[in-house]
């Protein structure tokens, strides 16, 4: 029946009027738009059936031939929800009220509570959303991607839980059952939370390197050094564990993820005096050799396998006898000033900046570019000791330089 079914579109478009409980009179005004929908003569006869059954009241304009509007009490939603052309099927997802499609993803989310999820931030999503539902304000607006939601959060729960990494189109296939449903349908609202309710996420991570924090990857994971560094290789097919010296590649090699997964770093270790990470790529393999330092390429944030081998060298490195000195060089901008404060914070509480200063940004000056005025309110917020002096020079150029210029 049309008009039953504009009745309920117009009561679930409301904030409560769908709900279980909701009372009160409503009035649809009738218009020209739904005669041309329905055909005059049938909407009269609708609109005169439902009156005759108690269901709604009439303004007409002509009697039984034009009407102006008409009115119907909420209480009486469930009758109009059986008039419709389409029946609501209990317990599926092909829901006509939305009180019935509210109380199944309740069921759902708190099904997924008491079953286990172990991450605090996902449990505080959860809790959100359980909030929002109560109060009549379903969140996401595309409610039923809901379901592929709660599969991917599950999945992020299981694989960190575990410490695997999983590629990308590989965590969609195994917990969506394609490959690309992540991407298309998930991801963005993914990272969004992730952003939001994890405050292990620096503002300043992009999209790929959020998905890196809870083992998502790209493709595969790689850390590059340059310099001495002694680790221990399980070599399971030969049944004995190999020794290397990444200082026999004088122009630096890979530890790709299977590497750091399957090695340890060995406690007697070469000389090292300095371990520098660097932000960018050319800066990096243009690093000369020195048979003293580590360099380690750092693309921007670190991902938690990286960030755990880190540790676990400076730990060896603490125990040693020499004076190692921990640096980071990056560009001279908010994204630069975040990756250093981050690296401190979760891997090198010694670490200090290495051509980040004044001085350099002075040198390099006429390489800068100018800074979105939003970022820049960003950059005012800083509060990293290191860097007041080059904050307060950024601020008054309005500019930032990349470490790239450094090679011009």
């Amino acid at each position: 029946m049309y008009i039953a079914e504009k009745i309920v579109e117009k009561c679930e478009n409301s904030k409560r009027d769908w709900r279980r409980g909701a009372s009160g009179n409503r009035t649809l005004k009738i218009d020209q738009e739904h005669y041309n929908e329905c055909g005059k003569t049938k909407l009269i006869e609708e609109i005169v059936a439902l009156k005759n059954k108690g269901l709604l009241s009439v303004k007409w304009i002509t009697l039984n031939s034009d009407v102006e509007s008409i009115s119907f009490r909420v209480e009486n939603l469930p009758r109009f929800y059986e008039l419709q052309d389409s029946k609501p099927k209990e317990g599926s997802l092909n829901f006509q009220t939305k009180q019935e499609e509210a109380d199944f993803y309740i069921r759902l989310i708190k099904n997924e509570l008491a079953e286990g999820i172990h991450l605090g931030w996902i449990r505080d999503y959860y809790n959100y959303l359980l909030s929002r539902f109560e109060i009549g304000k379903i969140l996401p607006k595309e409610t039923k991607k809901l379901l592929i939601y709660i599969k991917c959060f599950r999945g992020i729960d299981e694989i960190i839980g575990s410490g695997t990494i999983m590629y990308k189109r590989v965590f969609s296939k195994k917990y969506l059952g394609n490959s690309k449903i992540f991407e298309e349908k998930a991801q963005e609202h993914i990272i969004q939370t992730i952003r939001k309710y994890w405050d292990e996420i620096d503002d300043a991570m992009d999209a790929q390197t959020i998905l890196e924090q809870v083992f998502i990857k790209e493709y595969a994971q790689e850390l590059e050094v340059k310099g001495p560094l002694c680790i221990e290789i399980e070599n399971c097919a030969l049944g004995k564990k190999i020794c290397i010296n990444t200082g026999d590649f004088l122009f630096g090699t890979v530890l790709n993820s299977a590497t750091l997964e399957n090695s340890r770093i060995l406690p007697e270790q070469p000389e090292i005096r300095k371990v520098m990470t660097i932000e960018n790529k050319a800066n990096f393999v243009s690093a000369p050799y020195d048979e003293h330092t580590l360099y380690i390429f750092s693309h921007g944030y670190l991902s938690p396998k990286e960030r755990d081998f880190l540790i676990q060298l400076q730990e060896v490195l603490e125990q040693g006898e020499n004076q190692v000195e921990y640096l980071h060089s990056g560009d001279l901008d908010y994204g630069g000033i975040k990756i250093f404060e981050y690296e401190k914070k979760r891997i090198f509480p010694k670490l200090k900046p290495y051509q980040m200063d004044v001085e350099t940004f002075d040198r390099y000056i006429q390489y800068g570019e100018p800074i979105k005025p939003e970022t820049l309110e960003k950059i005012k917020a800083l509060n990293v000791s290191e860097f007041s002096r080059l904050i307060d020079r950024i601020l008054e150029t309005g500019k930032g330089i990349e470490q790239e210029s450094f090679l011009i």
